[in-house]
């Protein structure tokens, strides 16, 4: 009886080191597979980045152009505002 318990032990102990040692391998597989998804990612955004052309801001000649007035005080207002929409869309497009 002693010797079939511990048969039954060894054969249970061999299982759970056999399963063990395949959710291991799972595992690694799977960080593997996970370390070369970000690795990837990352070129791939590197790659995005080095296309990407440098935000080019208007000139104040452009911005008077765009609103097509003469240099008042009131163009002074409106000039700032040009600017101050160019500054959002520079902030947003980050």
């Amino acid at each position: 009886m002693i010797i079939k318990r511990n048969m039954a032990i060894d054969s249970l102990t061999k299982v759970c080191e056999e399963s063990l040692a395949l959710i291991k391998q799972l595992i690694d597989a799977d960080n593997e597979t996970y370390g070369q998804g970000y690795e990837d990612g990352m070129a791939a955004q590197a790659k995005v980045q080095q296309t990407l052309k440098p935000w080019v801001e208007l000139t104040d000649v452009e911005i008077v152009d765009i609103m097509d007035v003469e240099l008042t005080t009131q163009t002074t207002e409106h000039f700032a505002l040009c600017q101050a929409i160019e500054a959002k869309l520079k902030e947003k497009n980050r």
